[in-house]
């Protein structure tokens, strides 16, 4: 099977800010084993504002998740951050790379990826299954009755998907995730993180693809392989948009202008629905057209920001704002600092 390689670069594509969630997730065992104090110094070290301690489901940036991944790997020992029972000590993702980059093709990787983890791992099994025409790994609890650790199956089922979309050099889509957890009040980030159908609820846990994969071979090196672990997770964890979401498309024709200025009237015609009709779906989405245009102005602004010289006033007539004021009292609400500041901690 040949696979041509994607560009996953566009803010219209990629989120810059992700929820406080993940991070609130991966900080829960330092805090419990070492304080608030260590907790504070790695949101120092990552540049995010002190107001997570007492907010963590604030938004935070890709670059700062990033910053704290890292601190929290090296803090613990543990490169699932205390998300099981046992660590998972620094050098495994490493090992484990190692023994799946010479595999034939997909599915002897997907076998090795579940052998290596059903070593090291008590709480889980992983398994490798095939249905017609899918393949997919699922996470069979060990014990019945235990309570599921949602980042920890975030964060297991995405290394499935980046681990397959790095060797074959592409982001392939999802046939599906299911997770063993109800719908979690994130979940709308999961639209940058799983492209392709995710459900809630399920006996386990598991990640699907189309089992065309299963015979896709591969040619990496060992000096890729280097370079995919030290920029780890930004590699594997981070994904372009699942285009099956009406709120993607609305996303994406907001983008596409210079200014995302436009107004509902405006993107429903593009779509060809009606304003009721536009509003309706998206609400069974679990989103809105206004929220969708805030969190594109957001990450809009935190790219101008962080990567340009852009005035402050600048930067709020390029993200849609009438005024300065209005746009500070936004990004405020959005990232609990001013805009000058932000810029200050991340440029």
């Amino acid at each position: 099977m040949q696979v041509k390689s994607t560009n996953r670069s566009s803010t219209s594509q990629t989120p810059l800010t992700i929820s406080g969630h993940f991070l609130e997730g991966m900080l829960r065992k330092i805090r419990t084993v070492r304080g608030d104090a260590a907790v504070a110094n790695i949101l120092r070290s990552s540049n995010i504002p002190d107001a997570f301690l007492r907010q963590p489901d604030l938004r935070i940036s890709r670059v700062q998740f990033v910053a704290a991944y890292k601190a929290n790997v090296a803090e613990l020992d543990d490169e699932m951050h205390g998300l099981w029972s046992r660590p998972i000590r620094g050098g495994t993702l490493k090992y484990m790379m190692l023994s799946l980059l010479d595999g034939a093709n997909v599915a002897i990787v997907l076998n090795r990826f579940a052998r290596f983890w059903n070593l090291i791992l008590d709480d889980y099994k992983l398994s490798l299954i095939r249905e017609q025409g899918r393949m997919g790994i699922v996470l069979q609890p060990r014990t019945k009755g235990g309570e599921v650790n949602i980042l920890g199956h975030e964060l297991i089922l995405k290394l499935v998907h980046g681990i397959v979309s790095w060797l074959l050099n592409t982001e392939i889509e999802l046939h599906g995730v299911e997770f063993a957890f109800p719908r979690p009040t994130h979940w709308t980030d999961y639209a940058f993180l799983y492209p392709g159908p995710v459900s809630f609820n399920a006996e386990c846990s598991a990640i699907w693809i189309d089992s065309s994969y299963g015979l896709a071979s591969f040619r990496r090196t060992r000096v890729e392989l280097w370079t995919f672990l030290r920029r780890a997770p930004e590699d594997w964890a981070f994904t372009t948009v699942n285009i099956g979401l009406l709120s993607t498309r609305v996303r994406q024709h907001l983008a596409a202008s210079e200014i995302p200025s436009a107004d509902i009237d405006e993107i429903s015609s593009i779509l060809g629905l009606s304003i009721r009709s536009l509003t309706r779906k998206l609400k069974a989405e679990g989103t809105s057209f206004r929220i969708i245009r805030d969190d594109l102005r957001r990450d809009l602004a935190v790219q101008l920001l962080t990567q340009s010289r852009i005035s402050v006033d600048g930067v709020a007539a390029l993200v849609g704002f009438e005024n300065t004021a209005a746009f500070c009292r936004a990004f405020r609400s959005w990232m609990q600092v001013s805009p000058g500041a932000y810029r200050n901690r991340n440029f």
